[in-house]
């Protein structure tokens, strides 16, 4: 709360929180790291404006702080469109005003912490007031008061505004500056032998992987990404796209299975139909590959369709481009139509393997073979994402990224994509 000279003040026991919120992405030193918890799940909500602030105005920061917190990459950050889509299809009362209704809200919406506070201006003097409550202890983690006389728009939506947001997510300003792209480095060539259009097109709306060795993993990644090592697996199919709406539709309609939360009465909203299907979790994903008589593919067979043989970074190349995919640096904020980015397809032809939604595959979060690092988040009970999404940065979108979560999870950027075994004589 505030005190009368505008003072931050917190609780003493809130510093242990902080302490951990701190901790909590600061990488071990020592050898034996373990994997970073995969990032919280926040929901923004639109800060209130209050004396001679306009609704834009609050509306504008709030927006500002999703897109910079999101840029961080140390949370991850529900879309403005699916809370409010979630909220409205569960008739929940909004706006909040009680610490009890932002918890319920946050837990409705399955997220760790919740933001919420007010912007109030008074001629050239703004005063924000900001508070991050926990959705699991019910309490506010931190309670912050700024203000800044005079504050031109320009100053909240700017470095002012951007150093209130550092400070109450402990999060270092560098990480708010502009990703270094990767060295422009145009890989080697996958070589594709001569295949048969038969082979090629047996299964319309999937591209053909053939057998062989590839690189897989990283060692300049996450430590469950390494060892980097060339593996040899057989011939698959995998989708050219991820699955859509209208085929989940399809799905649904067929056997009655739930339809996503955020499809009011069963219904794809409006505009959606070819986009990817989001708000499913591994077990939806892995009903819908049963009924389409396919499967999830493997951690292997992902990577593989995603970068090819020659190890290179992303599905084009080693370096970084915003064009060619869906992720945060795009700036749209939500999903696209499947294969809306040619630009970006893999060796075999195969899109959005970066970026758009996050990627159910079929493994548990498991360490590769002679790995040098035994993590604690291993688990029989985590299941892998891969390819990043709308919401993250370059760094999750690269193909050898591996990121872990209960096969319960729900997220507006989880969906999937099937694949199919080739058969045993096909090259």
């Amino acid at each position: 709360m505030r005190n009368p000279g505008g003072v931050f003040r917190v609780a003493t026991p809130c510093f242990f929180w902080i302490f951990l919120l701190s901790a909590w992405f600061i990488p071990s030193v020592y050898g034996q790291s373990a994997y970073p918890t995969p990032p919280p799940l926040l929901v923004i909500t639109d800060l209130k404006s209050q004396g001679e602030a306009a609704a834009a105005e609050a509306a504008a920061f709030s927006e500002f702080i999703r897109r910079e917190v999101t840029r961080s990459g140390l949370y991850r950050v529900i879309d403005k469109q699916s809370m409010y889509s979630i909220l409205q299809a569960h008739r929940f009362p909004w706006p909040c005003f009680e610490l009890r209704e932002f918890v319920a809200m946050g837990r409705l919406l399955g997220a760790d912490r919740v933001l919420a506070g007010h912007v109030d201006r008074q001629g050239e003097k703004v005063g924000v007031t900001v508070r991050l409550i926990d959705c699991a202890s019910e309490d506010f983690l931190l309670d912050l008061f700024r203000e800044k006389s005079p504050c031109a728009v320009e100053d909240l939506i700017g470095e002012w505004g951007r150093s209130i947001i550092s400070e109450l997510f402990s999060i270092p300003l560098e990480k708010f500056s502009t990703p270094t792209p990767f060295p422009e480095l145009r890989p080697t060539d996958t070589p594709t032998p001569k295949i048969p259009d038969e082979i090629l097109n047996k299964y319309p709306g999937m591209v053909y992987v053939p057998g062989g060795k590839f690189v897989f993993g990283s060692d300049n990644g996450d430590p469950c990404e390494s060892p980097c090592a060339t593996i040899d697996i057989p011939s698959f199919y995998i989708d050219k796209t991820e699955v859509t709406n209208a085929a989940y539709k399809r799905f649904t309609d067929a056997t009655g299975y739930r339809t996503p939360m955020h499809w009011e009465r069963g219904v794809i909203p409006s505009g959606l139909e070819d986009h990817p299907v989001a708000w499913v979790n591994w077990e939806d994903a892995t009903a819908y590959a049963k009924w389409s008589e396919a499967r999830l593919p493997t951690e292997r067979e992902w990577e593989k369709a995603a970068r090819g043989t020659d190890g290179r970074i992303y599905p084009w190349g080693d370096y970084f481009d915003s064009t060619r995919c869906n992720t945060w640096e795009s700036g749209i904020r939500g999903t696209a139509s499947v294969g809306s980015f040619p630009e970006g397809e893999s060796p075999y032809h195969a899109l959005d393997m970066a970026g758009n939604v996050a990627e159910w595959v079929a493994d548990r979060f498991q360490p590769y073979p002679n790995t040098a690092t035994i993590l604690e988040k291993y688990s029989e009970n985590l299941r892998v994402l891969r390819g990043g999404s709308w919401t993250f940065n370059d760094y999750y979108a690269r193909a050898s990224h591996r990121y872990p979560r209960s096969p319960q999870d729900r997220h507006g950027s989880y969906g999937f994509r099937t694949a199919r075994d080739a058969e045993p004589s096909q090259p």
